[in-house]
């Protein structure tokens, strides 16, 4: 084997080493977020750390409302609970301690989303329909805690 030959394979070797140690998560780290079922509700709940976000988006294409908790100077933050309930006012998911980011699978519909933050609930409305619906929800400075 001519020298410029092996030397390509060298490199080819190390970068291929590389890549494999790249896509390991580091010794420590927690695992990526996966998705939870509660009563029948897929969801994905986390996104403190910027690569838990990341793992987040790329696992949310099935999960079409997607809720984004943070204070106005774009911080993010935790909701203390957060309910959702369906038009007939069932409540459908019910999470403590929900965010940064939230993306939940339900079905093309109107709902109703209380979150609850330091003591105070805010409500809102929001309609799901075939696209997915992204709600950054600004909570009061307060929240950052």
């Amino acid at each position: 084997m001519n020298t410029i030959l092996r030397l390509a394979l060298t490199f080819a070797m190390a970068f291929a080493c590389a890549a494999v140690a790249h896509a390991q998560p580091a010794p420590g780290a927690a695992p990526p977020p996966r998705v939870q079922l509660q009563g029948g509700v897929e969801y994905l709940n986390g996104g403190a750390g910027e690569e838990e976000r990341a793992a987040i988006v790329a696992q949310s294409a099935d999960l079409p409302l997607r809720i984004v908790f943070s204070v106005a100077s774009g911080a993010y933050v935790l909701a203390d609970h957060v309910d959702v309930a369906n038009a007939g006012g069932a409540k459908v998911l019910s999470l403590d301690k929900a965010g940064p980011l939230l993306a939940i699978k339900v079905p093309p519909g109107d709902y109703t989303i209380d979150v609850t933050v330091a003591g105070k609930t805010e409500r809102r409305p929001i309609k799901v329909g075939r696209q997915a619906v992204v709600l950054n929800w600004r909570l009061a400075d307060e929240a950052k805690r």
